[in-house]
């Protein structure tokens, strides 16, 4: 049986589920709320501020091809491997670990075979520093009443696999499901002393999903670990403004008064209609809208351009990167007016 995630209450909000917890990931800690690093988006020479790594996601996707490939073709094996070292490297050595994701080919949908899973689960661990269980999205999508306790079956063959030879900790995976069975799900995890999860929201917005989020954290405070667990949050959606907006609304970071303790990335595919993105076409320009800088005053991302004139005013003196540099830099980023980098 795994261990539980080693997990220590700092500070709690007394009208908010926000919270700050110190987490052991592996012989590494990791102090929240933080937002994971995913280095695959950088640029080949980007040198990120080791100070801001807190907690790096890798990620894969898989269907039944490259699954075999990934088993059977050392070439392509270890291109994969070295791609995520290349990664890693990028973070500094913070702590990691590997979001696999299985989606069959076709329309039909099914959960990968024993084999599959073995595979899978040999990637997850061998790439991780607490290792989780792989995505099944096409499967989480069409979860009912009926169906569901296949869905278990699933990850109860992900759980033995990994237990096969398990040295390390287990993320539980929770998709975007009814209130019913993330009550089930928080109870199958803590049966089996796992109390870090990553919440996939497959291109919803956490708003969405509050009784779920709350019936889940019900469920851990009737277990005794309403601060004792770990929630990370996948691909998460941020509604749909259009990004040439003077200024966007900070939803990634409001999303930690939710529960959220560390923020991950967005491996999902999005899901609009052609004419909106024929709108956003016609409407964004990418060089002046992704360089945008958060006002800790109102949760806003402003466009660098409509702040620029009086930026001295409003630019803090201890900032990691200077106006200078900041003015200077070419390529996208996004820092706060309180000094930090986000």
């Amino acid at each position: 049986m795994t261990k539980e995630t080693k997990i220590h209450l700092c500070s709690i909000a007394d009208d908010t589920d926000l919270r700050s917890l110190q987490v052991r990931i592996g012989d590494k800690d990791l102090k929240t709320p933080t937002k994971a690093i995913a280095t695959n988006s950088f640029y080949k020479d980007t040198s990120f501020p080791k100070e801001l790594c807190d907690l790096q996601e890798l990620f894969l996707k898989f269907d039944e091809e490259s699954l075999v490939k990934k088993d059977q073709d050392i070439k392509f094996s270890s291109e994969k491997n070295r791609q995520l070292k290349r990664e890693k490297e990028k973070a500094n050595s913070c702590p990691y670990f590997c979001l696999l994701e299985f989606k069959n080919k076709g329309e039909n949908w099914r959960y990968p075979t024993e084999k599959e899973i073995d595979i899978l689960t040999n990637v997850a661990y061998s790439h991780s520093d607490i290792t989780p269980i792989p995505s099944v999205p096409k499967a989480a999508r069409n979860l009912n009443v009926e169906n569901f306790d296949a869905f278990i079956e699933y990850l109860d063959s992900c759980y033995n696999s990994i237990e096969i030879r398990n040295k390390k900790c287990i993320m539980g995976y929770i998709p975007a499901v009814a209130t019913l069975f993330g009550r089930e799900l928080i109870n199958y995890y803590l049966d089996k002393g796992i109390n870090a999860y990553y919440v996939d929201f497959d291109s919803s917005m956490i708003t969405t999903h509050l009784d779920v989020l709350n019936a889940m954290k019900r469920e851990l405070t009737k277990r005794g670990y309403e601060e004792n667990h770990l929630f990370h949050f996948v691909n998460v959606s941020y509604g749909k403004s259009i990004n040439d907006q003077k200024v966007l609304s900070a939803r990634d970071i409001l999303g930690f008064g939710y529960g959220l303790d560390s923020l991950g990335g967005i491996h999902s595919g999005p899901k609009r209609n052609p004419e909106f993105y024929e709108k956003l076409k016609a409407m964004k320009d990418i060089s002046r809208n992704t360089k945008r800088l958060l006002n800790l005053e109102d949760y806003g991302y402003y466009r660098f351009d409509s702040v620029k004139d009086n930026l001295e005013s409003i630019y803090p003196a201890d900032a990691l990167i200077s106006i200078d540099e900041l003015r200077a830099y070419p390529k996208s980023i996004w820092i706060t007016m309180n000094g930090n980098l986000w």
